[in-house]
């Protein structure tokens, strides 16, 4: 268990290597974050994602034994044979661990998120770590028989694999960085913020960033901290660059809400380019401890580290081929959206669409068909993983072919729901009267052709049109 927090400024990164195909699974401890102090029976699961055709395995966990104590395990019964094994610490030592071994017949498969094994724990104080010793590549190894050679699989880097966990009272400040929008090239200020930073004696966070978008400056810090409290800038991975934040002193506690420290930039691109703003957690890199040097538990890390971007606005909009199309026939929509969407979601305000040829609501340019006349209106709605914008167009197109009376709501010439198009006829429209119509149409008055109709025509020896006046033809 650290005591403090070491602040180093000066890193070596290695590229990681790229994942392969046959991967380990990602074995996770459990976290406990409301325990009771002096409980003897603290529950915690170690789960399995991905634990396909496994063979073998072994593994380490390490805990201080001044914060918890290990009770019992029960394991898998698909495991056949599984062992945990418990090692007290060395004399003068506290640091106890849980080897968990297994050898299989056979591989083996669990379904996502399976318990490997159900520990309890007697929860003494403080924050209880319980983290993967995976230093030495014998101590954390998953294996698959092939061919009948039990061959090791990649489980490289190891901090993608093995997902500390631990048991304590109180869980760490949730960080956030900030979602920024700007449109021209200048100075910005980032500002780092927090929640629940209560008596927090340490910090360690790394934030990565594209130094072809942004170039960073200078830093101010809050006014809580003391002279301990640095910013650097250091080199990442794959042309990324790291901000590195450390400070360490007598307990600092902030209201929910406040600026950690604010970091100034030059948004150095003319070509709205956006950049993200990601907390680079492999363990170390991002944490917090409190005023005895504890470290407190921060995972899963989206859920204490809150990524943020620097970007251009996001706008929706989009256009249709055909404002007027017939019904049943294929209208495309094309997203025009500026400002970097990565979904889309279309609606309109009838239920009367049906979306065609492999497309759904959620594709960047859809095609539709309405399957009933008239008005409708279009809804593009776009997000990205830090923004969102709606695009609202009322009463956008009229589906529909004009002068095709459907008697679908009644009788009467003058209801608009009548048409095919659901408009009255004008003195250009050719009318027809089918003889598939539901109601036969009446008309009202004096039916004037050249001003309720520029044309009309009874369809089949059925068909019939009431008229109660006369009817003109000038």
């Amino acid at each position: 268990m650290k005591k403090a927090i070491l602040i180093l400024f000066c890193f070596v990164f290695l590229s990681l290597p790229a994942l392969q195909a046959q991967n380990a699974p990602v074995t996770a401890a459990g976290r406990v974050t409301n325990a009771t102090p002096g409980n003897p029976s603290v529950p915690v699961a170690v789960t399995v994602t991905g634990f396909n055709d496994i063979g073998q395995f072994t593994l380490t966990m390490q805990f201080d034994t001044t914060r918890v104590r290990y009770v019992s395990a029960s394991t898998n019964p698909l495991l056949t044979g599984m062992t945990v094994t418990y090692t007290s610490p060395a004399a003068g030592q506290k640091i106890g661990s849980l080897i968990f071994t297994w050898t299989g017949t056979a591989n083996v498969s669990l379904a996502d998120s399976s318990s490997l094994a159900d520990l309890t724990f007697h929860y003494v104080t403080g924050t209880g770590i319980l983290s993967w010793a995976y230093t030495y590549e014998s101590i954390c190894r998953y294996k698959r028989w092939v061919n009948g050679v039990l061959t090791t699989i990649n489980d490289s880097p190891k901090y993608l694999f093995y997902l500390n966990g631990g048991i304590s009272n109180r869980v760490a400040p949730v960080t956030f960085a900030p979602v920024m929008t700007i449109t021209a090239p200048g100075p910005l200020a980032v500002s780092v913020t927090v929640n629940d930073f209560t008596s927090i004696g340490a910090v360690s966070l790394n934030l990565e960033y594209d130094p072809a978008i942004l170039t960073y400056q200078s830093f101010t810090k809050n006014a809580a901290f003391g002279s301990n409290f640095q910013v650097g800038d250091n080199p990442g991975t794959g042309g990324k660059r790291l901000i590195i934040i450390g400070w360490y002193g007598s307990v600092v506690s902030l209201a929910n809400g406040s600026t950690l420290c604010t970091l100034n930039f030059t948004y150095a691109t003319t070509n709205g380019t956006s950049c993200a703003l990601s907390w680079f957690d492999s363990g170390s890199t991002c944490e917090y401890a409190d005023g005895s040097g504890d470290v407190l538990i921060d995972m899963p890390q989206t859920v204490y580290y809150k990524n943020g971007s620097v970007s251009p606005p996001l706008t929706a909009n989009f256009v249709a081929d055909n404002l007027t199309p017939p019904k049943n026939t294929t209208v495309n929509f094309t997203d025009l959206s500026a400002g970097g969407a990565s979904s889309w979601n279309w609606s309109f305000d009838r239920p009367d669409v049906v979306f065609v040829n492999g497309t759904t609501a959620f594709s960047q340019n859809p095609q539709v068909q309405f399957t009933d006349g008239g008005l409708f209106s279009a809804t593009l709605l776009v997000t990205n993983p830090y923004l969102s914008d709606s695009e609202v167009k009322s009463g956008y197109l009229r589906a529909g072919t004009p002068g095709i009376w459907t008697g679908n709501t009644s009788s009467d010439w003058n209801t608009m729901s009548n048409w095919d198009n659901w408009l009255l006829p004008g003195s250009s429209t050719d009318v027809i009267i089918p003889p598939s119509a539901l109601n036969w149409p009446v008309f009202t008055g004096v039916l004037i052709i050249g001003t309720h109709c520029s044309a009309l025509t009874l369809n089949g020896t059925t068909t019939r049109l009431t008229i109660t006046g006369n009817s003109t033809n000038p």
